[in-house]
């Protein structure tokens, strides 16, 4: 079992002027200082491609159109090279790729919703009859 001291009084320590003949109130900061970590990056530069053939020779390694690569590069270059108008990319190359994973994607919905809108969900004839109650 644990014993913590307790006592009645405030903390005191002696100063170093008057070792042993005087003491003074403790005095500890509740406000510990902000600390701002520095790292070697530059935080003013954006990371993008230095001109779109770069980005056209990264899609062309990873097996995508050059199209593609065209569309990322001009997207993103309208934009400033920001992700949702307000957050910097810090890494083109996984934007790339992310783009095309969202790219892989799109194209299986395109595919899902023709097999949909082909197919007669409510299995109604073309032929109606108006005067038929239903």
């Amino acid at each position: 079992m644990f014993h913590f001291g307790t006592s009645d009084g405030q903390v005191l320590y002696p100063s170093p002027t008057n070792i042993g003949t005087s003491n003074e109130q403790a005095v500890v900061s509740i406000n510990k200082p902000i600390q701002t970590i520095k790292n070697n990056t530059n935080d003013t530069k954006l990371d993008q491609p230095k001109n779109e053939s770069e980005v056209v020779d990264f899609f062309s390694k990873e097996n995508w159109p050059e199209l593609e690569a065209k569309k990322f590069y001009n997207h993103y270059q309208g934009i400033g090279w920001k992700v949702g108008g307000k957050t910097k990319i810090v890494d083109w190359h996984a934007t790339a790729r992310n783009w095309m994973l969202k790219a892989d994607e799109l194209k299986e919905e395109k595919t899902v919703v023709a097999v949909s809108q082909n197919t007669d969900n409510l299995k109604t004839s073309t032929n109606k009859n108006y005067h038929e109650p239903l």
